[in-house]
Order: structure tokens, then sequence, then C-alpha cells
């Protein structure tokens, strides 16, 4: 149900995208064929008609937020939805698993937790901001930029 819903809201954040054309976007894919153009909207459809009427209302409102948004908003969440749907499943379970700790912790360790974080980024601008997890991940290095002479 999870990814049915998952794939149904990129379908429609990529439709309220493509309902603004960004003209100063490179193109990022071939061109459709006829097709390829009908067996998308077959899928689609399919998609749609397996889903449960509580689903379609709420992909619906969705929808309806999504188109109302500001582009800028817009492209904000479609870009972490594209994010999730390319992550490893060691990344979601990484994200998971935080969550977990999240909802297990106190109010008073939340807000400790929250104090760290902008702590640590006041300390550190513009960086990549590391897990406060007790667990190791393989975050990514930020480099500094070496000097010329």
């Amino acid at each position: 149900m999870k990814f049915g819903f998952l794939t149904g809201l990129a379908l429609l954040t990529a439709i309220s995208l493509q309902a603004e054309p960004n003209t100063n976007a490179p193109a990022q894919r071939a061109a459709l064929s006829v097709e390829q153009k009908a067996a998308l909207v077959q899928k689609a459809d399919e998609m749609w008609g397996k889903l449960s009427p509580e689903a379609k209302i709420h992909l619906m409102n969705l929808h309806k937020a999504l188109a109302g948004m500001p582009s800028e908003e817009r492209h904000f969440i479609h870009e972490r939805i594209e994010r999730y749907l390319n992550m490893s499943k060691e990344e979601r379970e990484r994200i998971k698993k935080n969550n977990e700790r999240w909802h297990a912790m106190s109010t008073e360790e939340r807000e400790r937790a929250r104090e760290q974080y902008r702590q640590w980024r006041k300390e550190h601008p513009g960086e990549i901001p590391p897990s406060f997890s007790t667990q190791t991940t393989n975050q990514p290095t930020v480099t500094q930029p070496q000097e010329t002479k």
C-alpha cells in the first residue's frame, strides 16, 4: 500500500510539475513515443483502479495541495520524493531506525538533540551535518577547497 501510495504521489507530483513548464531547465529525458505514453497512461489507470476510495481521496487532496503551492515549494517536495524513491535499502532502514529512535525520545531528549544540532550548525556553516546517532554511518565528507599559490 505504501509503495502504491508513494508511486501515485510521485505520478501526481510529476503531473503537477509538468503543468508549469520551466523554460530554463535543460531537457532531462528523451521525448516519449506515442506507444510509451500510452503504456504509462494505461499503467497509471491500472494503479488508480486498484486504490481504495480513501486512498483516492487522499491522493486528490495531496494533488490539490501540490498544485496550489508556489513553484519553488512544489519543486522542493518533488525533489524529496525523488530522493526517497532513489534511496538504497540501507538508507531507508537507517532513516526508519532514526525515526523510531526519535519517537522513543522524551521531550527533553528531543530538545537536547535539537539544541545540539543548532549548535553544530552555528559552528559549521555550510557543511553537511553528521549523524547524531550512536551508530556509525557513511556520511559524505566535506572537502575544503585547496588554496592555489
